[in-house]
């Protein structure tokens, strides 16, 4: 199945540049978090066209380090919605993966699987059971033990591009600003998300500040 890959470079925090300069990070032989999250999908022959969204200050400086014809630059919006919306508007094939920009560990196996789920679903995500016991608490109390069905989202994740492009328009329009695509389509559809379980290596890079 081909796919394009849509892989934000600005989060919630774009604006102070925080999550940019999370993505240039040098973490393997000088290779940026960024690159290393690109690499996976470039690499990989099903993936006809990969979307980065960055913030407007830094985008010609991305686009001049990749030379790749399978890469576009989008710029960002004000909001993690608005970048997606901007992104997904430059999508050409008919499924897309998104995925976060600073998660440089996902491993092909995982895209394998959520690729075999979306030859029959609208959407399909990562996700992993959380470690240890989950507490609901209201007003500093316990007021119950969560054990099972829960899980964590991880990205990618993975929609057929118009039923996403439509859940994303939807959101637009009632002011919705939800930092989870699958909660965004969970919000404003009824259409079952399919789950993979992922791995727990697949994490977001944290950056360490100087002290």
């Amino acid at each position: 199945m081909n796919y394009s890959a849509l892989i934000l470079a600005a989060g919630k925090k774009a604006a102070q540049g925080i999550s940019y300069r999370k993505a240039l990070a040098k973490i393997d032989k000088g290779q940026s978090v960024l690159d290393k999250s690109v690499s996976v999908f470039l690499n990989d022959a099903r993936c006809k066209q990969i979307v980065i969204v960055t913030n407007s200050a830094d985008l010609q400086k991305l686009v001049q380090a990749h030379d790749s014809g399978k890469i576009i630059h989008v710029k960002s919006g004000n909001t993690r919605a608005e970048s997606v919306l901007l992104g997904l508007t430059a999508v050409g094939e008919d499924v897309v993966l998104i995925h976060d920009g600073v998660r440089p560990w996902v491993r092909s196996e995982y895209i394998d699987r959520i690729l075999e789920k979306m030859e029959n679903e609208q959407a399909c995500v990562l996700a992993i059971k959380p470690k240890g016991t989950l507490l609901q608490v209201e007003d500093g109390y316990v007021t119950d033990i969560v054990r099972r069905n829960y899980m964590q989202t991880q990205t990618p994740q993975a929609f057929k591009t118009n039923f996403i492009l439509k859940c994303y328009s939807i959101a637009k329009s009632l002011k919705l600003n939800i930092l989870d695509d699958a909660e965004l389509v969970s919000r404003v559809s009824d259409e079952k998300i399919a789950v993979v379980e992922g791995d727990v290596r697949n994490v977001r890079y944290v950056l360490k500040e100087k002290k």
